[in-house]
């Protein structure tokens, strides 16, 4: 009772003064709780652990009136609101009742003013921390907020639905391009396959055409051979079957019916067999080949050929005897020779052909203008000329040649009897040229054999025979060629003309 009796003055000045009651308010022991909800009593009672603990606060705001901390049916705005009141929050809680120190009690006024200092960190402190332990627990709030979670989730779940929404439309514009290409893909095969049968269809068909109009053509180009040779015997009597012209006389006729077989068509060799067999007679029959036989060297004319033949003749032959003047035969044989051995694109390709004209031919000389004039005289020549000096040389043969009964079982073929020359192919001159490296004139190794055979069987195309003639030919060409350019060389070094492309490039000549 005396300690009741002798905190009674203390306790009426600590009452009695406002600022000296709210100091002690906000640290009473018996009022004040400043216990703090857990994370897992937070997870588990939201609402039931939150609660107390923001009412208890709620009463040092310096902010009235505080929002409510609400329940589960409590619109968004407001949730947002109530957090945003508490991320502001500001305490009016004083924590000076618990000082350690009077400053009053000061023996003079720096200690006095120590003392304050000291107390108003320790308040700042104990402030902070109040602030720093509610923002805590506002963070676990709105990390548990059933109210939040379901915000988030419904505001993910609407992002996914438009994601998906945007995949769908995408997925079915894919798959309606993708059927949109198939069926245009599908129409097009059935398109190309639909032309292609009809292609088939169609070459078949002309292929059988052909082959019919190829065996009816034969069968024809038979009978006609039939009926003028074994029939008529080339329409030569029989009294003069054994003179000396009658072996002449049945080339030509074979010539003539082989120039028929290949001009006639198939139905025009037809009326002609119709016509020929119906004839009782040599001399009918032979008028009747010659009158189609004239028809067809009329046609293989050109309109009007024969007149302007005949009227350019003389100016074509005048002509070449002009630019040929000085040239005999021995130099246009080495001319052609020169022209093949020297292709186009030879550097100074004419005065090199020039020059080899004046090397092999003894006496010549001839320039590189005079060498292309020429060459184009002879390329121009009428081929009328050409075929007066065949038919006299055919005429000279036959006059030497007897009649033998090989000529009077003569048969003309459409068919190739033998294997033309056939023209190196760059696959071909490759391989010979590795051939020829891969087996030396005098191998190191020794090895004994036929070379030629060797390089034959590496190009794998060609005859022994043939790979010693093609290198032969190269060597001549090479041979040629490095003749003529030094000839030229050597011409215009007497002419006073560059003696080489360097030359013409740099304007100097090198010194000897």
């Amino acid at each position: 009772s005396d300690f009741f009796v002798s905190t009674f003055p203390s306790a009426y000045e600590i009452l009695g003064n406002p600022t000296k009651r709210h100091a002690y308010d906000c640290v009473d022991p018996v009022v004040v709780n400043d216990s703090v909800p857990s994370a897992s009593s937070i997870r588990e009672d939201f609402f039931g652990a939150l609660r107390p603990f923001f009412t208890r606060k709620a009463r040092w705001s310096k902010r009235q009136p505080v929002p409510g901390l609400g329940y589960v049916g409590t619109s968004l705005d407001d949730v947002h609101a109530f957090y945003d009141f508490w991320e502001n929050y500001d305490t009016t809680r004083d924590y000076s009742f618990l000082d350690e120190e009077d400053k009053d009690k000061g023996e003079d006024r720096e200690t006095r003013r120590a003392i304050e200092r000291q107390n108003r960190a320790e308040r700042a402190r104990r402030r902070g921390e109040e602030l720093r332990t509610i923002r805590q627990v506002l963070e676990l709030a709105k990390a548990n907020d059933p109210r939040l979670l379901a915000a988030v989730k419904a505001v993910k779940d609407a992002k996914a639905a438009k994601r998906q929404a945007r995949l769908d439309a995408a997925r079915k514009r894919r798959e309606e391009e993708e059927e949109r290409t198939r069926q245009e893909a599908e129409a097009h095969a059935a398109e190309r396959a639909a032309s292609e049968e009809r292609k088939r269809v169609e070459t078949e068909r002309l292929r059988k055409e052909r082959e019919q109009l190829k065996q009816e053509t034969k069968r024809e180009r038979k009978r006609l051979r039939a009926v003028v040779v074994e029939k008529y015997d080339h329409f030569i009597h029989t009294e003069y079957s054994e003179s000396a012209l009658a072996g002449a006389e049945r080339v030509q006729v074979l010539a003539d019916l082989d120039l028929l077989c290949q001009r006639l068509t198939n139905i025009q060799l037809q009326e002609l067999n119709d016509h020929i067999e119906n004839t009782e007679s040599i001399e009918d029959a032979k008028a009747l080949f010659n009158s189609k036989l004239a028809e067809v060297k009329q046609e293989l004319q050109a309109p009007g050929l024969q007149s302007s033949a005949k009227s350019n003749q003389p100016t074509a032959v005048g002509n070449v005897n002009s630019t040929s003047t000085k040239f005999t035969p021995e130099m246009i044989q080495t001319l052609i020779k020169a022209v093949n051995l020297l292709p186009a694109g030879t550097p100074k390709r004419w005065e090199a052909i020039a020059a080899y004209i004046n090397q092999h031919v003894p006496g010549a000389s001839v320039t590189g203008k005079e060498a292309l004039k020429q060459a184009k005289a002879l390329s121009q020549e009428d081929a009328t000329l050409r075929k007066e000096a065949n038919a006299k040389a055919f005429v000279s043969f036959t006059s030497t040649v007897r009649e033998t009964d090989a000529v009077k079982n003569v048969i003309i073929t459409n068919e190739i009897e033998a294997e033309a020359s056939r023209p190196w192919t760059v696959t071909e001159q490759r391989a010979l040229e590795q051939a020829l490296r891969s087996c030396p004139a005098h191998p190191a190794d020794g090895t004994e054999g036929d070379r030629w055979q060797r390089i034959a069987d590496i190009v794998g195309t060609r005859t022994r025979r043939e790979c010693m003639l093609r290198c032969k030919e190269l060597a001549e060409q090479v041979r040629a060629k490095k003749a003529a350019v030094a000839a030229t060389k050597n011409v215009n070094a007497l002419n006073g003309a560059p003696a080489s492309q360097t030359e013409l490039k740099t304007g100097k000549r090198p010194v000897k």
